[in-house]
């Protein structure tokens, strides 16, 4: 199958995955995600504004502006202050956003590990038996799995912003960047599948890089859903992985 093929279906497959879970009624694996939401939004611009705050301060009295002055030394003050303060907030808050989507697939991994298995079981008509050692080494795994995904993507993040200066070479860093970022997080939504097929992570790297379309297509949209303000967070997990095991499943049954 082309990668044009694979990444058509990485995208269109979450249409099928709204219809599967509006068709099997699985609304309730969106709760989940939705509690997540309000506690990573709450405690994360909580602790962005806050942390913000206190380096501003600190910044500020560092280069002697706390003093408040007078007459126009003191407008000048203001708005200096308010400015340190506020490229200090929107920098801490475009770091915490970066590694949202880390933050996600982690504490999201057991309802996504569930939700996958669930999945598998519909459309296969097999039952897994719930065992929760067996549980417990899918939550590990997806996590696992997670680690290494954004180790492998840091270090290419790095080695971008070393070329990232290279005129011309370097304008093609940033899609570049993105589309690596979609694919580790396919990965991340396929190898709930792979697990259940008793894949290791070395042999679903490879199925992944044969069908890396499916991937890159994936993370693209779950990509996009987190970047909708609060919802989101609960949108995303759940419909990425439903939609990468349907798509996973798909393709594994044609070979």
């Amino acid at each position: 199958m082309s990668f044009f093929s694979d990444f058509s279906k990485g995208i269109s497959f979450h249409i099928k995955a709204f219809e599967f879970i509006a068709k099997h009624r699985l609304w309730a694996y969106f709760l989940y995600p939705i509690a997540i939401m309000l506690i990573l939004g709450i405690f994360g611009f909580w602790s962005t504004f806050s942390l913000g705050g206190k380096l501003a301060d600190d910044v500020i009295s560092l280069i002697g502006l706390s003093d408040p002055g007078e007459g126009w030394l003191h407008w000048v003050n203001f708005i200096l202050s308010f400015l340190i303060g506020l490229i200090l907030k929107v920098f801490l808050f475009f770091v915490f956003s970066s590694f949202l989507k880390f933050i996600v697939l982690i504490v999201c991994s057991p309802i996504m590990a569930l939700l996958s298995e669930r999945v598998d079981e519909i459309n296969s008509e097999k039952k897994y038996p719930f065992r929760f050692k067996q549980f417990l080494h899918d939550i590990f795994r997806g996590i696992s799995v997670t680690f290494r995904n954004m180790f492998f993507e840091t270090l290419i993040i790095f080695a971008c912003m070393l070329i990232g200066w290279i005129p011309i070479i370097g304008w093609i860093v940033v899609p570049f960047l993105w589309i690596i970022g979609w694919y580790f997080l396919g990965f991340n939504m396929m190898d709930y599948t792979y697990e259940r097929r008793k894949l290791k992570v070395s042999e679903g790297a490879i199925f992944t890089r044969k069908h890396k379309g499916i991937a890159i297509g994936n993370g693209m949209i779950f990509s996009f859903l987190l970047m909708i303000p609060f919802l989101g967070i609960a949108l995303a997990p759940v419909l990425s992985v439903v939609a990468a095991t349907l798509a996973t499943i798909d393709t594994m049954e044609r070979k």
